[in-house]
């Protein structure tokens, strides 16, 4: 009971925190829970229970203020959802540290791109027409989605993500932002969607095996509720050039954290 008391109040930071970002904070709580004493087949179904419910949370104020663009999140998000299933059914069969490598790579260049200023299109700003860029507009704003490319790496992230135990949010927004010049504030709420989505579809997988614990993780997802509806009220009032650098800071701090672990 001790335990389950400070592993609620960690996590209601962190849920606090990652959704502020459009994430579910699986990146720490599977090492947390495997520091706390849960085994590796445990901390997967836990991360994923914890991860829907922030990210449900935080979705309820980002869809109040109109930012989650639902067109674009339930078009490029299946692949990332059937992967991950894919992903939590044969989470045993690669490496995990050649695993959390890649990881840590992707978010390095990822994060430094995010301080990139990237020119926004606007709506009267000329763009080359070809059949498979998907020219969206949302409330005043307009990007270009190049299907092919974006459902590819979707998709891939899907299958890694399901393996891991987490959803994908730190590759999930830079894909919206880089690829597709989705504004930070619209990419945030809209990634939080494709993480719910892909964080019941992770879970499933998991489910199947028989390795979900959740009496653990439905008691602190009570506190991942809290903290999911405290992160994205304050994510709607900041600057969004402001929280795409925060961003890129939380991406390389990660990215350092996983591969400290990797070389200890």
């Amino acid at each position: 009971m001790e335990l389950t008391l400070v592993l609620a109040l960690v996590f209601l930071v962190i849920s606090i925190f990652f959704s502020m970002f459009g994430m579910g904070g699986g990146i720490l709580y599977v090492p947390i829970l495997l520091f706390a004493g849960f085994s590796m087949e445990q901390a997967p179904g836990i991360s994923l229970i914890l991860i829907a419910a922030t990210s449900l949370a935080a979705l309820s104020k980002f869809q109040k203020h109109n930012k989650v663009d639902w067109k674009l999140a339930l078009v490029i998000d299946p692949p990332t959802d059937i992967l991950a299933v894919v992903g939590g059914y044969y989470s045993a069969a690669l490496s995990e540290s050649l695993l959390r490598g890649i990881l840590a790579c992707l978010l390095v260049v990822a994060g430094t791109f995010m301080f990139k200023n990237r020119r926004q299109t606007t709506l009267n700003t000329p763009v080359e027409k070809h059949w498979w860029l998907w020219r969206r507009e949302f409330y005043g704003e307009r990007y270009h989605v190049n299907l092919p490319l974006v459902l590819t790496v979707s998709g891939s992230i899907g299958l890694l993500s399901g393996m891991l135990g987490v959803t994908g949010g730190l590759i999930k927004l830079p894909i919206m932002v880089l690829l597709c010049g989705v504004p930070m504030d619209i990419a945030v709420a809209t990634s939080t969607v494709m993480i719910t989505l892909t964080a019941l579809s992770g879970l499933s997988g998991h489910v199947i095996n028989g390795q979900v614990d959740w009496h653990t993780g439905l008691t602190l997802a009570i506190a991942a509720v809290v903290g999911g509806l405290v992160g994205g009220h304050i994510s709607v009032g900041i600057d969004k050039m402001r929280l795409k650098k925060w961003f890129g800071i939380v991406m390389w701090l990660v990215a350092l954290r996983i591969m400290f672990q990797l070389l200890s």
